[in-house]
């Protein structure tokens, strides 16, 4: 406690002096003090990082005392602590441990072979014969070293890589998952609306509308509905509910389970709306370094040599390797095209490279790794709530070989799927065959065949990226189950079906990009495609050019063109449904629906007025489109923000219809709170004006109380920290801690550790953080809460007096009545305090012997408590 209250005595002192101390005196006293202190730490950070001892001289003190404790780095005392604990740089977990005296007054943490072990050390590199659970990590393994930062209560733990377990990077240990707090919550986005018009359309018409996504977590189940409710004055109210769904995570299967309603993935059947279950793996509780694809890097070093990877000329990975064979499997996911070249630095400087081909698709998995998804349930939008059952599944074969394979059934449909990838040095081949087979009512039974053909690939010399391309071909008697559930569907309410999908025979697609270097870059995507049964084809095309000037002078110029085709409205004088029962129908004969051609040219102009260095700078942006079915439309719009935490943002807007011959003026305007986000637009056009406001945010209902804030993510925090009332949440959207102490973080990244924060600014002066910095990794979906320690209480700077007229030792400890050390004498013998209590008894103590120590009182009744530091002087009584 001693040593780790240097840290926080330093901190205290540096605070108080910049935000309350007034008086010269006091500056000179306290920054005396803090001076010490700082060299203290330092000299402490010196000698770990150089290995060499250190030692402060006493005879350099006035009025005696001695820091002979503190002439080495581990200088604490025993006794337990709190600490974050890290292995070789990588953050484990935060455990509360044992630091027990090893003799010579060498206080070393106790850690238990189980915490080891968890942490990633191999259990046969532990020297533990006689079972203890409290082992020296330098005694019990050979090599491994401790050091401990008492300013920020981190633990150190360095152990040889060839002892550890070979965990990718990014991973977190299960043990470490949080699974959160017992709360509930509300997400809200409400808004008003009001339009009033005038001509022959005269009239005004208002409408409200409030979105409500609402949960309910209890230990790993999370219950989440999501609705909203509309009202406007003709239509009157209507509350619509979206989906209700309760979710765990299943941490042993990587995977989560979903009761309710929800939606098919789309991966290899179409995507379906869904009342039911389903169980499917969750790629984010992977390692960072596992997720996505990225191939095996494997080479042979000579010494003990430097791997370098690099993709498109970035640096991607570097790694140190023994000599012999290697293998690197833990690349990050960056893109999924452009060949890595592998550098192998030796030892005595020679360097060999090699290329590895890197062309994915998104279903390209690495070796060993798989991806399922099993749902069971009855169809939502489509059909009559019918039956179904779909379960995916692949698995990464090799280094370049990904297989895939599917099935799906209801009444009257089945199919199934199989396929796979493969990566090769000319690019990455994607290939899914599907067979279906359906009993429809008017065209009976049918089976057919579609085929699926993707390929990606980036052409280096060139630089240009060839995205997806992609082929389908489907023959006649091929169906989706969408839209065989929709074609019944259609047939029972004597409608005509239609969709993109419905009767295709083929689509081709593809997006090309290429890099012009200092001239921009170049985009082209784009699809075609046509059907069987009278309906033409169906044609979109778009070619874009983009460029950064100088001073941020952004230009863009797009194409587009949107072609579709007529389709036939099949109708007859009838049908045999499913039984071969003939069903009326009232239509007669066919009819064509026309098509529709339209092309679409924008060129669009923005830069800031102002340096693009300094904060809140306005951007102008000008725009022209054309369009050959409604002519032209000019549009230029100045947008910002303001505040020093850019919280206010506003933007203003004019355009001109040609063809319409109008103007159109708009401005909006949106400002984030720390509990809520409001904002408010208008608009006035020829023939019409129109005014909205809206607002959003959450509120939590936990054990301490209700908490509103920021809009919330499906996984995110709550705050506590008692007293610190007014402080700033990083990273929060501008929430602060409220005069409950507590706050939200609107989000968390799941299964990956994140960094919660508090900047004390504008905090309670009568409160301090004893830590303002925490990591957690939360399971997704969860609420974690978050507290933090703070010591709350006037802050007293005690000038003690000994009652045989010498100084107290500089570095002495100060005790409250419960015997914890809340202090250390400064220069002066001065010691700075926080306290809630008003008087109380305090023990000062430079040593171990009853006449190294006193005792001292503190009465704050005739002190005004208003100020942020009291100097009080007390007589320090030697027993």
């Amino acid at each position: 406690m001693t040593a780790y209250h240097v840290s926080k005595l330093k901190k205290d002192l540096r605070v108080t002096k910049l935000r309350h101390v007034r008086g010269f005196a006091e500056i000179v006293t306290l920054a005396t003090a803090s001076l010490l202190f700082s060299e203290l730490a330092q000299a402490q950070t010196d000698s770990l990082a150089s290995n060499d001892p250190y030692v402060f001289d006493d005879n350099m003190l006035f009025g005696g005392g001695s820091l002979s404790r503190f002439n080495k780095v581990n200088a604490m005392e025993p006794g337990q602590y709190k600490v974050d604990l890290f292995l070789n740089g990588r953050f484990v977990d935060r455990v509360e441990l044992k630091f027990a005296d090893q003799g010579q007054g060498d206080v070393e943490p106790c850690l238990p072979a189980s915490l080891l072990e968890s942490s990633g050390v191999l259990a046969s590199s532990i020297d533990n014969a006689d079972n203890s659970q409290c082992l020296v990590l330098s005694k019990v393994v050979k090599g491994g070293t401790t050091a401990f930062d008492f300013g920020q209560m981190r633990l150190d733990l360095s152990v040889p890589q060839s002892l550890m377990l070979n965990t990718p990077r990014g991973y977190v240990a299960p043990q470490n998952l949080d699974a959160g707090s017992t709360l509930g919550f509300v997400n809200y986005s409400a808004s008003q609306y009001h339009v009033t018009r005038t001509g022959s359309y005269g009239g005004h018409s208002d409408s409200s509308y409030l979105a409500l996504n609402s949960g309910l977590n209890v230990g790993m189940w999370r219950f989440r509905q999501q609705g909203n409710l509309r009202y406007d004055t003709d239509a009157g109210k209507h509350w619509n509910t979206t989906r209700t769904y309760v979710q765990r995570a299943l941490p042993d299967i990587k995977g989560d389970m979903t009761a309710g309603q929800g939606f098919t993935s789309g991966r290899f059947f179409s995507g379906l709306s869904y009342t039911g279950v389903e169980v499917a793996s969750d790629d984010r509780m992977l390692p960072e370094s596992m997720r996505g694809y990225a191939p095996t890097v494997r080479g042979i070093a000579k010494t003990n040599a430097q791997v370098i990877v690099r993709q498109n000329g970035n640096d991607i990975y570097q790694t140190t390797v023994a000599p012999g064979p290697f293998e690197i499997s833990d690349l990050y996911s960056t893109s999924y095209n452009g060949d890595l070249q592998v550098s192998v630095i030796e030892a005595d400087g020679t360097v060999s490279t090699f290329t590895v081909p890197f062309s994915a698709i998104p279903e390209s998995l690495r070796p060993g790794l798989s991806r399922y998804s099993v749902a069971v349930g009855r169809t939502r939008d489509l059909g009559d709530h019918d039956p179904f059952g779909e379960m995916t599944y692949q698995y990464g074969l090799t280094n370049s070989i990904t297989a895939n394979s599917g099935l799906r059934v209801a009444e009257g449909y089945q199919a199934f799927v199989v396929g796979g990838v493969y990566a090769s040095s000319i690019g990455a081949f994607g290939l899914d065959t599907t067979y279906s087979k359906a009993d429809l009512p008017r065209e009976g039974k049918l089976d057919g065949w579609m085929a699926r053909l993707s390929y990606s690939r980036t052409f280096q010399p060139t630089n240009t990226t060839l995205s997806i391309a992609g082929y389908r071909y489907s023959t006649e008697g091929y169906r989706d189950l969408g839209d065989v559930l929709g074609v019944r569907e259609a047939l029972r309410n004597n409608e005509t079906w239609e969709s993109t999908s419905y009767m295709q025979r083929s689509r081709f697609e593809v997006s090309i990009n290429q890099s012009l270097n200092q001239y921009g870059s170049l985009f082209v995507s784009g699809s075609t495609q046509d059907y069987r049964s009278g309906r033409e084809r169906d044609t979109q095309l778009q070619m874009g050019w983009a460029n950064t000037l100088k001073n941020n002078v952004n230009l863009n110029l797009s194409v587009s063109r949107q072609q579709t085709g007529s389709y036939l409205n099949r109708q007859s004088s009838g049908f045999n449904d499913q039984l071969g029962n003939s069903v009326p129908n009232n239509g007669v004969g066919t009819t064509r629906s026309p098509g529709s051609n339209e092309t679409v040219t924008m060129l669009s102009v923005s830069f800031p007025l102002g340096s693009p260095a300094k904060a809140n700078v306005p951007t102008l942006s000008t725009s022209v489109t054309h369009s050959t079915n409604s002519g032209n439309q000019y549009q230029t719009s100045l947008s910002g923000t303001q505040g020093d935490d850019q919280s206010l943002s506003y933007s203003m807007d004019v355009s001109h219809d040609a063809q319409q011959k109008q103007n159109v003026w708009s401005g909006n305007i949106q400002k984030y709170l720390p509990n809520t986000s409001l904002s408010a637009s208008a608009s006035k056009g020829q023939d019409y004006w129109q005014a909205s406001g809206s607002a959003r945010g959450a509120l939590a209902i936990h054990s301490g109380g209700v908490t509103f804030g920021p809009y919330l993510g499906d996984t995110f925090a709550l705050i506590e920290a008692k007293g610190a009332s007014g402080a700033t949440v990083m990273n929060g959207l501008g929430s602060k801690i409220d005069s409950n102490g507590y706050a939200l973080v609107p989000a968390l990244t799941p299964y990956r550790y994140n960094t919660v924060a508090i900047n004390p600014e504008g905090m309670n002066e009568k409160a301090e953080l004893d830590d303002g910095q925490r990591r957690v990794a939360p399971f997704a979906g969860a609420a974690v809460k978050v507290a933090f320690k703070t010591r709350v209480g006037n802050a007293i700077l005690v000038k003690a007096q000994r009652s045989d007229g010498q100084a107290v030792p500089m570095g002495a400890d100060v005790l409250d009545d419960s015997n914890s050390v809340i202090g250390m004498v400064g220069q002066g013998s001065q010691a700075y305090l926080r306290t809630e209590k008003l008087k109380g008894a305090l023990t000062v103590r430079w040593g171990d012997g009853p006449d190294e120590r006193c005792t001292m009182n503190f009465d704050l009744a005739q002190q005004d408590v208003s100020q942020a530091l009291i100097k009080v002087n007390s007589a320090c009584r030697i027993p």
